[in-house]
Protein backbone atom coordinates (compact mmCIF):
# COMPACT_ATOMS: atom_id res chain seq x y z
CA UNK A 1 0.00 0.00 0.00
CA UNK A 2 1.33 3.49 -0.67
CA UNK A 3 2.28 5.99 2.02
CA UNK A 4 -0.30 8.43 -0.46
CA UNK A 5 -3.11 5.98 0.10
CA UNK A 6 -2.00 5.29 3.45
CA UNK A 7 -2.01 8.87 4.35
CA UNK A 8 -5.48 9.46 2.58
CA UNK A 9 -7.20 6.60 4.89
CA UNK A 10 -5.78 8.44 8.18
CA UNK A 11 -7.13 11.49 7.08
CA UNK A 12 -10.50 9.45 6.35
CA UNK A 13 -10.36 7.51 9.58
CA UNK A 14 -9.06 11.05 11.82
CA UNK A 15 -12.29 12.86 9.81
CA UNK A 16 -14.83 10.28 10.18
CA UNK A 17 -14.45 10.06 13.67
CA UNK A 18 -14.81 14.27 14.20
CA UNK A 19 -17.66 14.03 12.07
CA UNK A 20 -19.23 11.05 14.74
CA UNK A 21 -18.56 13.28 17.36
CA UNK A 22 -20.29 15.89 14.99
CA UNK A 23 -23.22 14.29 14.30
CA UNK A 24 -23.53 13.84 18.27
CA UNK A 25 -23.55 17.67 19.46
CA UNK A 26 -25.87 18.57 16.81
CA UNK A 27 -28.19 16.58 17.77
CA UNK A 28 -29.10 18.94 20.68
CA UNK A 29 -32.59 19.61 20.47
CA UNK A 30 -34.09 20.01 23.78
CA UNK A 31 -36.19 17.84 24.10
CA UNK A 32 -33.92 15.02 23.20
CA UNK A 33 -31.35 15.90 25.39
CA UNK A 34 -34.66 16.03 28.11
CA UNK A 35 -34.94 12.81 27.76
CA UNK A 36 -31.20 11.92 27.99
CA UNK A 37 -31.18 13.71 31.08
CA UNK A 38 -33.95 11.59 32.41
CA UNK A 39 -35.78 14.72 33.53
CA UNK A 40 -39.18 13.97 31.30
CA UNK A 41 -40.30 10.78 29.90
CA UNK A 42 -40.99 9.65 26.08
CA UNK A 43 -44.61 10.32 26.41
CA UNK A 44 -44.24 13.66 28.02
CA UNK A 45 -42.06 15.08 25.29
CA UNK A 46 -44.74 13.76 22.55
CA UNK A 47 -47.60 15.74 24.67
CA UNK A 48 -45.69 18.59 24.78
CA UNK A 49 -44.50 18.89 21.15
CA UNK A 50 -48.04 18.13 20.09
CA UNK A 51 -48.85 21.21 22.90
CA UNK A 52 -46.18 23.13 21.36
CA UNK A 53 -47.45 22.90 17.37
CA UNK A 54 -51.08 23.93 18.42
CA UNK A 55 -49.79 26.55 20.55
CA UNK A 56 -47.09 27.98 18.57
CA UNK A 57 -45.06 28.32 21.98
CA UNK A 58 -41.31 27.69 22.61
CA UNK A 59 -40.76 24.04 23.63
CA UNK A 60 -39.66 25.05 27.09
CA UNK A 61 -42.28 26.98 28.58
CA UNK A 62 -44.87 24.72 27.28
CA UNK A 63 -43.26 22.01 29.25
CA UNK A 64 -43.59 23.99 32.32
CA UNK A 65 -47.21 25.64 31.20
CA UNK A 66 -47.66 21.36 31.26
CA UNK A 67 -45.79 20.86 34.83
CA UNK A 68 -43.76 18.08 33.48
CA UNK A 69 -40.07 19.95 34.44
CA UNK A 70 -39.33 22.83 36.54
CA UNK A 71 -37.57 26.02 35.68
CA UNK A 72 -34.26 25.28 37.25
CA UNK A 73 -33.73 22.10 35.48
CA UNK A 74 -34.70 23.86 32.27
CA UNK A 75 -32.12 26.38 32.33
CA UNK A 76 -29.79 24.07 33.32
CA UNK A 77 -30.21 22.03 29.89
CA UNK A 78 -30.48 25.14 27.86
CA UNK A 79 -27.62 25.89 28.81
CA UNK A 80 -26.43 22.72 27.96
CA UNK A 81 -27.64 22.78 24.76
CA UNK A 82 -25.87 26.29 24.24
CA UNK A 83 -22.34 24.37 24.41
CA UNK A 84 -23.55 21.32 22.14
CA UNK A 85 -24.34 23.46 19.65
CA UNK A 86 -21.03 25.82 19.92
CA UNK A 87 -18.59 22.57 19.74
CA UNK A 88 -20.67 21.34 16.54
CA UNK A 89 -19.63 24.84 15.06
CA UNK A 90 -16.43 24.80 15.99
CA UNK A 91 -16.04 21.07 14.44
CA UNK A 92 -18.31 22.08 11.62
CA UNK A 93 -15.34 24.07 10.08
CA UNK A 94 -12.61 21.85 11.12
CA UNK A 95 -14.06 19.16 9.27
CA UNK A 96 -14.98 21.43 6.17
CA UNK A 97 -11.21 22.63 6.39
CA UNK A 98 -10.27 19.08 6.43
CA UNK A 99 -12.14 17.65 3.62
CA UNK A 100 -10.77 20.01 0.87
CA UNK A 101 -7.22 18.19 1.16
CA UNK A 102 -8.73 14.93 -0.21
CA UNK A 103 -12.32 15.26 -1.31
CA UNK A 104 -12.14 14.20 -5.02
CA UNK A 105 -9.52 10.78 -4.25
CA UNK A 106 -12.08 9.78 -1.03
CA UNK A 107 -15.70 10.80 -2.65
CA UNK A 108 -16.65 7.23 -4.06
CA UNK A 109 -15.70 5.45 -1.39
CA UNK A 110 -17.42 7.62 1.38
CA UNK A 111 -20.80 7.74 -0.49
CA UNK A 112 -20.33 4.34 -0.59
CA UNK A 113 -20.09 3.59 3.03
CA UNK A 114 -22.18 6.47 4.25
CA UNK A 115 -24.95 4.78 2.49
CA UNK A 116 -24.82 1.56 4.31
CA UNK A 117 -24.27 3.27 7.32
CA UNK A 118 -27.74 5.12 6.44
CA UNK A 119 -29.81 1.49 5.67
CA UNK A 120 -28.18 -0.15 8.84
CA UNK A 121 -29.21 2.93 10.94
CA UNK A 122 -32.88 2.96 9.35
CA UNK A 123 -35.50 2.20 11.99
CA UNK A 124 -38.79 2.10 11.53
CA UNK A 125 -41.05 4.30 13.36
CA UNK A 126 -43.34 2.42 16.14
CA UNK A 127 -47.16 2.60 15.56
CA UNK A 128 -49.17 3.93 18.16
CA UNK A 129 -50.40 0.02 19.64
CA UNK A 130 -53.27 -1.69 20.68
CA UNK A 131 -55.80 1.08 21.43
CA UNK A 132 -57.85 1.70 24.58
CA UNK A 133 -61.24 2.89 23.51
CA UNK A 134 -63.40 3.31 26.09
CA UNK A 135 -66.93 2.01 25.54
CA UNK A 136 -65.91 1.88 22.49
CA UNK A 137 -66.15 6.04 21.33
CA UNK A 138 -63.38 8.12 19.73
CA UNK A 139 -63.49 10.73 21.99
CA UNK A 140 -64.14 13.92 18.99
CA UNK A 141 -63.08 11.02 16.15
CA UNK A 142 -59.38 10.66 17.67
CA UNK A 143 -57.17 7.63 18.65
CA UNK A 144 -56.15 7.04 22.39
CA UNK A 145 -53.34 5.90 24.11
CA UNK A 146 -53.72 5.02 27.42
CA UNK A 147 -51.23 4.59 30.77
CA UNK A 148 -51.27 5.01 34.27
CA UNK A 149 -48.57 6.67 35.05
CA UNK A 150 -49.80 10.21 36.56
CA UNK A 151 -46.01 11.13 37.27
CA UNK A 152 -45.68 13.87 34.97
CA UNK A 153 -49.24 15.67 35.51
CA UNK A 154 -48.26 17.35 38.43
CA UNK A 155 -50.44 20.57 38.51
CA UNK A 156 -53.54 17.82 38.08
CA UNK A 157 -52.19 15.07 40.81
CA UNK A 158 -51.37 18.14 43.00
CA UNK A 159 -54.47 19.82 43.02
CA UNK A 160 -56.09 16.48 43.76
CA UNK A 161 -53.43 15.94 46.45
CA UNK A 162 -54.91 19.15 47.91
CA UNK A 163 -58.39 18.79 47.74
CA UNK A 164 -58.11 15.51 49.38
CA UNK A 165 -56.03 16.98 52.14
CA UNK A 166 -59.08 19.66 53.16
CA UNK A 167 -61.85 16.79 52.79
CA UNK A 168 -62.71 18.17 56.58
CA UNK A 169 -63.75 21.34 54.77
CA UNK A 170 -67.51 19.88 53.17
CA UNK A 171 -69.30 22.30 55.35
CA UNK A 172 -68.45 24.56 53.03
CA UNK A 173 -71.55 26.54 51.19
CA UNK A 174 -70.95 24.73 47.37
CA UNK A 175 -71.03 21.24 48.98
CA UNK A 176 -74.02 21.67 50.58
CA UNK A 177 -75.26 23.29 47.42
CA UNK A 178 -74.02 20.21 45.03
CA UNK A 179 -75.57 17.87 47.75
CA UNK A 180 -78.91 18.83 47.18
CA UNK A 181 -78.52 17.44 43.99
CA UNK A 182 -77.99 13.81 45.11
CA UNK A 183 -81.16 12.70 44.86
CA UNK A 184 -81.87 13.36 40.75
CA UNK A 185 -80.92 10.96 38.23
CA UNK A 186 -77.84 10.65 36.29
CA UNK A 187 -78.82 13.29 33.41
CA UNK A 188 -80.41 15.95 35.52
CA UNK A 189 -76.88 15.89 37.90
CA UNK A 190 -74.77 16.29 34.91
CA UNK A 191 -77.10 19.08 33.99
CA UNK A 192 -77.42 20.72 37.42
CA UNK A 193 -73.70 20.32 38.23
CA UNK A 194 -73.06 22.18 34.71
CA UNK A 195 -75.29 24.89 35.72
CA UNK A 196 -74.34 25.43 39.13
CA UNK A 197 -70.70 25.88 38.39
CA UNK A 198 -70.68 27.90 35.05
CA UNK A 199 -72.97 30.80 37.22
CA UNK A 200 -68.92 31.09 38.27
CA UNK A 201 -67.79 34.43 36.14
CA UNK A 202 -64.76 33.00 34.13
CA UNK A 203 -61.39 34.51 35.08
CA UNK A 204 -57.78 34.49 33.77
CA UNK A 205 -55.16 32.86 36.56
CA UNK A 206 -52.96 35.59 35.78
CA UNK A 207 -55.62 38.30 37.18
CA UNK A 208 -57.36 35.71 40.09
CA UNK A 209 -53.62 34.30 41.24
CA UNK A 210 -50.87 36.46 39.39
CA UNK A 211 -49.66 33.24 37.79
CA UNK A 212 -49.78 32.56 34.51
CA UNK A 213 -51.47 29.31 34.76
CA UNK A 214 -52.98 27.67 38.56
CA UNK A 215 -55.18 24.67 39.25
CA UNK A 216 -57.30 25.71 41.92
CA UNK A 217 -59.37 23.12 43.59
CA UNK A 218 -62.82 23.45 43.98
CA UNK A 219 -63.26 24.82 47.19
CA UNK A 220 -60.48 27.58 46.20
CA UNK A 221 -62.85 28.46 42.73
CA UNK A 222 -65.70 29.14 44.70
CA UNK A 223 -64.26 30.70 46.94
CA UNK A 224 -62.72 32.90 44.85
CA UNK A 225 -65.77 33.03 42.37
CA UNK A 226 -63.45 33.05 39.83
CA UNK A 227 -61.66 30.54 37.72
CA UNK A 228 -60.50 29.72 34.07
CA UNK A 229 -61.48 26.71 31.92
CA UNK A 230 -59.66 24.11 33.73
CA UNK A 231 -61.17 25.23 37.63
CA UNK A 232 -64.07 24.66 36.10
CA UNK A 233 -63.87 21.21 34.74
CA UNK A 234 -61.73 20.18 38.20
CA UNK A 235 -65.03 21.88 39.72
CA UNK A 236 -67.72 19.77 37.72
CA UNK A 237 -65.53 16.80 38.06
CA UNK A 238 -65.26 16.54 42.10
CA UNK A 239 -68.56 17.49 42.07
CA UNK A 240 -69.74 15.17 40.16
CA UNK A 241 -67.65 12.32 42.27
CA UNK A 242 -69.23 13.73 45.42
CA UNK A 243 -72.95 12.90 43.56
CA UNK A 244 -72.00 9.38 42.76
CA UNK A 245 -70.80 9.08 39.28
CA UNK A 246 -67.36 7.21 39.43
CA UNK A 247 -64.61 8.80 38.56
CA UNK A 248 -63.82 6.21 35.96
CA UNK A 249 -66.70 7.39 33.75
CA UNK A 250 -65.07 10.63 33.73
CA UNK A 251 -62.27 12.93 32.21
CA UNK A 252 -60.79 16.37 32.38
CA UNK A 253 -59.64 16.83 28.57
CA UNK A 254 -56.83 19.13 27.46
CA UNK A 255 -58.50 20.79 23.92
CA UNK A 256 -57.21 22.64 21.11
CA UNK A 257 -60.37 25.04 20.13
CA UNK A 258 -60.26 25.33 16.17
CA UNK A 259 -63.12 28.10 16.67
CA UNK A 260 -60.79 30.39 18.87
CA UNK A 261 -57.41 28.88 18.33
CA UNK A 262 -56.25 28.35 22.02
CA UNK A 263 -55.94 25.69 24.44
CA UNK A 264 -59.02 24.45 26.24
CA UNK A 265 -60.20 22.07 28.97
CA UNK A 266 -63.59 20.28 29.49
CA UNK A 267 -65.13 17.77 30.84
CA UNK A 268 -66.36 14.37 29.55
CA UNK A 269 -68.39 11.97 31.49
CA UNK A 270 -69.17 8.30 29.78
CA UNK A 271 -72.66 8.68 30.73
CA UNK A 272 -75.40 6.00 30.47
CA UNK A 273 -76.33 7.70 27.58
CA UNK A 274 -73.41 7.46 25.74
CA UNK A 275 -70.56 10.64 26.14
CA UNK A 276 -71.28 14.17 27.06
CA UNK A 277 -69.24 17.12 27.06
CA UNK A 278 -69.45 19.47 29.98
CA UNK A 279 -68.19 23.00 29.07
CA UNK A 280 -68.11 26.44 31.04
CA UNK A 281 -68.29 27.83 26.84
CA UNK A 282 -71.96 26.63 26.90
CA UNK A 283 -74.74 26.26 29.40
CA UNK A 284 -75.61 22.93 27.49
CA UNK A 285 -74.66 19.77 28.41
CA UNK A 286 -73.76 18.35 24.94
CA UNK A 287 -73.42 14.76 23.41
CA UNK A 288 -70.03 14.41 22.24
CA UNK A 289 -70.63 13.46 18.91
CA UNK A 290 -71.82 16.44 17.76
CA UNK A 291 -69.43 18.58 19.19
CA UNK A 292 -66.66 19.69 15.99
CA UNK A 293 -64.91 22.08 17.27
CA UNK A 294 -62.33 20.73 19.59
CA UNK A 295 -59.02 18.83 18.93
CA UNK A 296 -58.28 16.69 21.62
CA UNK A 297 -54.16 16.46 23.21
CA UNK A 298 -54.81 14.68 26.24
CA UNK A 299 -57.60 13.60 28.82
CA UNK A 300 -56.79 12.73 32.18
CA UNK A 301 -58.70 11.52 35.85
CA UNK A 302 -57.16 9.60 38.77
CA UNK A 303 -56.75 6.16 37.49
CA UNK A 304 -54.67 7.18 33.99
CA UNK A 305 -54.11 9.71 30.77
CA UNK A 306 -54.62 9.08 27.61
CA UNK A 307 -52.74 10.30 24.58
CA UNK A 308 -54.81 11.60 21.21
CA UNK A 309 -53.78 11.20 17.97
CA UNK A 310 -55.67 12.11 14.70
Amino acid sequence: MSEITQSTIKQDNSVGFISKIHMRLSKSRLGDLLVKKGLISDDQLIVALKTQKLLSAPLGETLKQLGFISDTALKSTLVQQAIYRGMAFCLTAFIGFSSLSFAKSARAETFSSQSQQVQKAAISIPGMGSLNLKKDYRLFGSREARSTNLNAFTKFTGVIHRFNASLSANNSNWVSDIMRFRNLSEAQKIEQVNRYVNAVPYVEDAQTYGVSDYWATPAEFFARNAGDCEDFALAKYRALSMLGISKDDMRIVIVQDKIKNIPHAVLVVYSAEGPVILDNQSQVVSEARHVQRYKPIYSINEQAWWRHTS
